[in-house]
This record gives structure tokens, sequence and C-alpha cells, in this order.
């Protein structure tokens, strides 16, 4: 947007300071709302809690089939940190390796915020997603 250039009085406390604008621009702005607000519905208690699906026995054990699968990995990929602390997970993503493209998907979502907010693993369990991404990628040999 074009602003005007100061006159020699500007910055003094008689002047005003302004910007030349479109008005269809200014209503546009006015229409959208300011950042952060349209999230705040994600902070009212019960949000998340809400939309997550109820707990099953396998989200705190590793099932038989993972137990296998994770077996079968190289052992440089075992996700052993994530297998500990979040069997739910590794339970997910063992179900969807039998297909490429659907478990590259899964830990891509994983590993990148798309919701925003979220904490993120911690460092160990994150480099373990990362290098089972690019092993299942086909990136890491």
């Amino acid at each position: 947007m074009p602003s005007l250039t100061p006159s020699p009085k500007s910055g003094s406390p008689d002047s005003i300071d302004f910007e030349l604008t479109d008005f269809d621009e200014a209503r546009h702005a006015l229409d959208e709302l300011p950042a952060g607000v349209r999230e705040v519905h994600r902070l009212a208690p019960g949000y998340w809690e809400q939309r997550r699906r109820g707990p099953v026995p396998t989200d705190r054990a590793l099932a038989g089939a993972t137990l296998d699968w994770l077996l079968r990995l190289p052992p440089r990929v075992q996700p052993r940190h994530l297998a500990e602390r979040y069997p739910r997970v590794v339970n997910a993503i063992a179900l969807t390796w039998s297909d490429r493209q659907r478990s590259v998907a899964v830990l891509d979502d994983l590993i990148v915020d798309h919701r925003g907010g979220r904490r993120g693993f911690s460092p160990d369990v994150d480099a373990e997603l990362h290098a089972l991404r690019d092993y299942r990628a086909g990136l890491a040999h």
C-alpha cells in the first residue's frame, strides 16, 4: 500500500501519520478474525477429548503383530523408545506398514504438526520416527 511522504513536521505531537488504503481491502480485513481467535475453541476443556477415539486395550501394550513387525525391522531403525513410551502409536504404524504410501503418511503426520499447538515428541522419539520414515520411504538403506 502506498504511503504518503511524511511532512517535515511528521512525528511531532500535532501531526497524524496515515497510510492510503483501499476500501475493499479494509472491509476484507474487518471480515477476517485476528490471528489465533479462530483457534481459541481448541483450548476449551474437553475439546480434544471429544475428538479422540476411546481407549482400547492395545493402547497400553504392543500387539503380537507389532512385536513381529518390530523384530523384522533392521536394528538401526527399530523404534525402541517409541515402543516403550507410546505403544499405541507403534501399533498404528505397524498396522499400516504393508502399504508404503499409507505408512509414510502416518509417519509424516506424527512428525509434522498439522493441527497446531502440539508439544511434539522428545528428541530421541522424534529421531526414531524420522529414521523409520526415511527407511519406509526408501531414503535410508
